[in-house]
């Protein structure tokens, strides 16, 4: 793909890509691709690490006024600053916690690998397993990832091993169909999945009631799924399955 034709700026000034297959960028220009990663997806699978479920109504509650209030901020100033203060005091506490084994994070899909960095950023302690069925990671090396520092080192090991990893997290590039990926993994297997794929008009077996059913299995109770998505379609799909689902002003989340 000529990912350095087809680059575009958000509002943030962070960059995102044009798809032409697909039709579609990889993130919201009105957002911007790093503010997009931090809202839909880093900060409610952050709240549900700290938390640990999102069936009590209290939490659901907790979590809705805490949004209200960055999306106010937001609107207004068009600044992080209360997310980011909200994202370092998750983080500080989430890393007193002991785990008996690493976060394990379904993240899909790669794409220019936004959800999957910043998730080495804020969880400590983690498993990343990230499918994607196209191959340009060299082509990213240079590109500007202005708040991952460390994203050539990054984007190098995988294309090198399919595989970047240090002391207490992993990350694994699943180059190929997810659908094909997604079936080799144990029930029960994943605790947070990012559900980032193209839209249900370029991308649909990756949106239905079916796709969502091996998300159910493949997930453990308690779970957290987030996305972008609200479409009426896409939260029956998942109640279908037997998720939960709770709908906000930058998508939703799923869980059990």
């Amino acid at each position: 793909m000529a990912i350095y034709n087809n680059i575009i700026q958000g509002v943030d000034k962070s960059f995102s890509v044009y798809n032409a297959t697909y039709k579609q960028s990889y993130h919201s220009k009105s957002l911007g691709a790093y503010t997009e990663t931090l809202l839909k997806h880093i900060y409610p699978a952050l709240f549900f690490q700290q938390y640990g479920s999102f069936c009590d109504e209290n939490t659901r509650k907790s979590f809705l006024t805490q949004v209200d209030s960055i999306q106010k901020y937001y609107k207004i100033n068009t600044d992080l600053t209360p997310l980011q203060h909200i994202l370092k005091t998750l983080t500080e506490s989430i890393q007193t916690q002991n785990l008996t084994r690493p976060l394990r994070i379904l993240d899909i899909c790669f794409g220019l690998g936004y959800n999957a960095m910043l998730s080495l950023k804020y969880f400590q302690t983690c498993e990343i397993y990230s499918p994607e069925k196209d191959y340009f990671l060299q082509e990213l090396y240079n590109f500007p990832y202005h708040n991952i520092p460390q994203s050539k080192t990054i984007l190098h090991a995988l294309h090198t091993h399919s595989l970047y990893q240090n002391d207490t997290q992993t990350l694994y590039y699943l180059h190929g169909d997810a659908l094909a990926y997604l079936s080799s993994f144990n029930t029960g297997f994943f605790d947070i999945v990012f559900q980032d794929a193209f839209s249900q008009a370029h991308n649909k077996e990756l949106w239905d009631a079916k796709y969502f059913q091996t998300l159910y299995n493949i997930t453990k109770t308690p779970c957290i799924i987030t996305t972008y998505a609200k479409a009426r379609s896409v939260l029956e799909a998942a109640q279908k399955a037997g998720f939960k689902t709770l709908k906000y002003v930058w998508g939703s989340v799923f869980y059990k």
